[in-house]
């Protein structure tokens, strides 16, 4: 196996524990796919693309250099075997039927024959995302890593929640339904310098779990990590997160925003601007996740490993902090009394955060009709107020009876399927209606004119537009409960990073700082 080399321009510094590195290398781990041709999307392919550029445009090669300071290491699904192994988006090569096109959505919902395979076309991979394949190149990277050096690692594959008492200890899927968990990829981290770095970037459903990467093991019992370790995840531990899809056009998904911030530009090519928080030009880790929380409109509520830090080690006076998973706050006895409350404006409370999150917390306030003036106590109900409506929206009965009852709308569907069947036995058998002449599109209107005189065709109709209607509802719904969680979540990180020297001894605050100038880090 070897590495791809690409060269950043001059040199980055990395401020760890009581210490000044100076970058000699950053060595970057990319992990993506699915975990079979069906569940390996081409949306996956087009996130390691994309992230290719994103290190060819941030890394312009300097002939000047002795030898390359980057190096880049790609898994991704099934690796070099040949066979087709990434699903897409099926290509229309003769325009369908209307006849067709109508029983595909009687029948199935116009999901039917929707996408195809082929093999991923990733560059200079080093092979597929097995385990013991990904092991390997840890173990090579603990030979080659030296002091200043830092480590990279991007994910952008699917992920399991946690199956046993540990909620955290979540999954990386990979080829053949192997699986990563969060406390295994912890100890081959533990294997590695203490001295170097790590980044780690992750769109994986219910990538949150690796938040706990910071422990020893990734168990909090043993204790934080010698090895300063920083993360941004695209979701909580215990939810799915956006994105996974055949066709790459929607791009709405964490990865896309998070180094399109650096770009400049989405995977898809929309350009953006206005990343840059506290104005010095360049674009941090830090600011490229606060653009995706404030801009990525997905069920997403990203979080980095400050908020677990803060969540473990800090407190809230008079609130309860929602946990992150089985972590509980540890905190030091006969603290200060003066620790602060989740109290205040939005405008007070945004002015005493580091930029990103300010703009975090604005942002987020605009989009929901929220001024800086009103209070958090405003935010808190409103919240309440919106997953109110998005329960409501989830529990909607259908016209008729319960969703699926007979006489609901997934009865309508039925009842015409039938009629349909009755009438043309030939329509059974799905895998003939190509064969039919009368359904080709120079002779079936006569046909389309016989089905819509059905009488249950009006019905579905009828119940297919409310459906729309109801899926938009619950959509919007969803995605304005998502905007408060996001909201809160930061203005309970900001509250909590206030407390932090208050309630926590000398050696959390070093290892805090740590943190968050790793996280302020950039390409």
């Amino acid at each position: 196996m070897r590495f791809r080399h690409l060269v950043l321009l001059g040199m980055s510094s990395f401020i760890g524990i009581g210490q000044s590195y100076c970058l000699s290398k950053d060595y970057v781990l990319t992990i993506g796919g699915g975990f079979s041709p069906q569940g390996n999307q081409a949306s996956l392919e087009a996130n390691v693309l994309f992230f290719n550029k994103v290190l060819l445009e941030q890394s312009p090669k300097v002939e000047s250099q002795p030898k390359p300071n980057l190096e880049h290491k790609v898994y991704f699904a099934d690796g070099f075997d040949p066979k087709s192994d990434l699903q897409i988006v099926a290509p229309k090569t003769v325009a369908e039927s209307p006849a067709i096109e109508l029983l595909n959505t009687i029948f199935f919902d116009g999901t039917r024959d929707r996408v195809s395979y082929r093999n991923h076309t990733v560059p200079d991979i080093a092979g597929g995302i097995a385990p013991s394949e990904i092991e390997a190149g840890f173990d090579e990277l603990a030979s080659n890593l030296t002091a200043g050096d830092r480590l990279i690692v991007y994910v952008t594959a699917h992920g399991s929640a946690a199956t046993g008492d540990n909620k955290m200890d979540t999954s990386i899927a990979c080829w053949n339904r192997e699986k990563i968990q969060m406390s295994k990829f912890s100890k081959w981290l533990d294997d590695l310098p203490s001295s170097v770095p790590v980044i780690m970037i992750m769109a994986q459903c219910y990538c949150g779990g690796f938040s706990n990467t910071i422990y020893q093991q990734g168990d909090p019992a043993n204790g934080l990590s010698e090895q300063v370790r920083v993360g941004f995840f695209a979701q909580r531990h215990d939810l799915p997160a956006a994105g996974c899809r055949p066709d790459i056009e929607n791009d709405q998904e964490y990865s896309s925003y998070f180094w399109g911030a650096f770009m400049g530009r989405l995977r898809s090519g929309t350009e953006i601007e206005n990343v840059d928080c506290d104005g010095d030009k360049r674009i941090s880790f830090a600011e490229a996740h606060a653009y995706a929380v404030l801009e990525s409109p997905t069920i997403d509520i990203p979080l980095r490993t400050s908020d677990e830090f803060l969540r473990r080690y800090s407190q809230i006076a008079e609130y309860e902090t929602p946990p992150l998973g089985t972590t509980k706050p540890e905190v030091q006895e006969n603290v200060a009394t003066d620790i602060s409350y989740m109290s205040g404006t939005i405008g007070e409370l945004a002015s005493s955060g580091r930029p990103e999150l300010r703009r975090c917390v604005l942002g987020l306030a605009s989009q929901l009709g929220l001024s800086a003036d009103d209070a958090v106590s405003v935010v808190l109900n409103q919240k309440n107020e919106a997953e109110e409506t998005f329960n409501q929206s989830r529990q909607r009965p259908s016209r008729g009876g319960p969703r699926g009852a007979r006489g609901g709308r997934n009865s309508r569907r039925r009842d015409l399927r039938q009629e349909l069947i009755a009438k043309w036995p030939e329509l059974a058998d799905p895998k003939q209606w190509k064969e039919l002449s009368w359904l080709k599109r120079e002779e079936c209107d006569s046909f389309m004119e016989e089905v819509q005189q059905l009488s249950n065709y009006e019905p579905f109709q009828k119940s297919l537009a409310e459906r729309s209607v109801a899926r938009e509802k619950s959509t919007a719904a969803e995605l304005r409960l998502v905007r408060f969680r996001r909201l809160i979540y930061t203005i309970e990180s900001i509250v909590l990073d206030q407390n932090l020297p208050k309630v926590a001894n000398s050696e959390i605050l070093s290892k805090y700082k740590s943190i968050l100038d790793a996280e302020g880090s950039s390409l």
